[in-house]
């Protein structure tokens, strides 16, 4: 029997969620996932877009990318978790990997790895839902088209690149984004190559 609103009071999204499907029968599991993936979605639009009118294009996408980055290193923990691992321990550029593997699946956001040598591991994903679900959807073909060009590029470098520092690997491994699902409709592909230089993190 479900209990009355006051008495809802787990501190868990998930318990809460549980009792609520048994007042309101039109939500799921289903459309809860649905909803929060929409709204995150055009949380993420509406931040960029009031930068870009407060700041303009470029420095928008620079404070855009500089949230990411800082996304990545507060969800970097849990992120280890995903693949057995603590922050504190030695990590590979194959960990690295399946970190994205793992992560990019609770998107919605298939990826495998389509080469893996001694110099160089390359990964695709084949389809971003909370990009082409509900942006496309929600801009004409063109600015929506205009949007990804403007945030893409810094947004995956500010990620990845993050990955690399938290991970001890960003003077060996370079980060590279030579494909973009929205621009070719096949694939974005995200691959790292072995530095042969040294190199100092960016500040």
């Amino acid at each position: 029997m479900a209990r009355n609103a006051k008495e809802m009071r787990h501190e868990s999204f998930i318990e809460n969620m549980r009792e609520l499907m048994k007042v309101h029968s039109e939500y799921t599991w289903e459309k809860a996932y649905n909803d929060a993936m929409t709204l995150w979605t055009l949380h993420d639009y509406a931040a960029f877009k009031t930068m870009e009118e407060e700041v303009g294009t470029d420095r928008a996408a620079q404070l855009y990318a500089k949230m990411w980055e800082l996304r990545s290193k507060l969800e970097w923990p849990g992120l280890c978790e995903l693949i057995g691992k603590k922050p504190e321990d030695k990590f590979t550029i194959h960990d690295i990997a399946q970190i994205m593997i793992k992560s990019f699946a609770l998107f919605g956001n298939p990826m495998e790895i389509v080469e893996d040598t001694e110099d160089r591991v390359t990964l695709r994903c084949y389809d971003c839902p909370y990009t082409t679900q509900v942006i496309w959807n929600l801009l004409p073909p063109k600015e929506a088209e205009e949007y990804n060009q403007k945030i893409q590029v810094d947004c995956n470098y500010a990620i990845f690149e993050t990955y690399l520092k938290l991970a001890g690997l960003f003077e060996e491994w370079v980060f590279n984004f030579p494909s973009q699902l929205c621009l070719t409709n096949q694939y974005c592909e995200f691959n790292f190559v072995r530095s042969k230089l040294g190199r100092t993190p960016k500040k």
